[in-house]
């Protein structure tokens, strides 16, 4: 009788920061205490780049 042995692999094709996308999914991120992050976030609202819920959403790994 013979055994196969089988190892599962899961190829992961994306990042999960980069510098388009610094805020990930995972509320336990330390991107989420990232001060610089946030400030530039806080610049794109002031600017009118982004509104307080897209910044929000922006933050949370939830995208625009």
């Amino acid at each position: 009788m013979e055994l196969d042995n089988f190892s599962f692999v899961v190829p992961v094709d994306f990042r999960l920061h980069t510098p388009e996308k610094p805020f990930c999914y995972d509320p336990y991120c330390p991107d989420k205490e990232d001060r610089f992050l946030i400030a530039e976030v806080a610049q794109f609202v002031t600017d009118g780049l982004m509104t307080s819920d897209e910044a929000t959403d922006f933050v949370e790994g939830r995208g625009i």
